[in-house]
């Protein structure tokens, strides 16, 4: 007995689903497919999804995982291989006023005591340059469980008009999240 499971992105934005699919090697339809997870930081199996195959024996779930989690189907005694998604913890620059930003991080976890590179685009260079590196501060719960949201309020000199952005190294999302940047705003 064996099935295929893959997933439609290898790395997804927290709070951004993916899809699992796959096909069971009978190629019945009907049968009881469990999906189960195991997250970050965790030796311990949960089951995420239980979906019944279609036509062809395929199957296909969505599942939204909070941290890097690794999945895989069991069907009756067969397995299929691990497939593991990345998270990239979602970045927000603001500019409150002239010289002031504020830089969230949202993620399934608390940020605090990481840092963040506050950036500015090179036109000339065609690349991002740091400014500065600021440490995300006190984090704050989410809408929805177990969102939170770490967040850091600084001063920067900037020209007007310079492209900005705030990014997170892969050492500093580590080790349950991938690096990840902001979307750029106009300094």
């Amino acid at each position: 007995m064996t099935m295929t499971l893959v997933a439609s992105a290898p790395s997804v934005a927290y709070g951004s689903p993916v899809t699992l699919s796959g096909q069971i090697s009978t190629k019945q339809a009907n049968q009881q497919v469990t999906i189960k997870k195991t997250e970050c930081g965790s030796t311990k199996q949960l089951k995420a999804a239980s979906v019944k195959t279609g036509t062809n024996g395929t199957f296909s779930t969505a599942v939204t995982p909070t941290l890097g989690t690794s999945y895989v189907g069991t069907f009756k005694n067969g397995m299929s291989p691990v497939v593991a998604i990345t998270v990239r913890p979602v970045l927000e620059l603001k500019r409150v006023a002239r010289g002031s930003f504020t830089a969230k991080a949202t993620a399934g976890q608390a940020l605090t005591g990481k840092f963040v590179s506050f950036q500015r685009y090179k036109k000339l260079r065609k690349r991002w340059v740091q400014v500065k590196r600021v440490k995300l501060g006190a984090a704050v719960a989410g809408a929805k469980k177990p969102t939170m949201i770490t967040s850091v309020s600084f001063k920067a000199k900037v020209a007007r008009g310079t492209r900005l952005r705030v990014l997170i190294s892969a050492a500093q999302a580590a080790p349950c999240y991938v690096k990840a940047a902001s979307k750029s705003i106009r300094g």
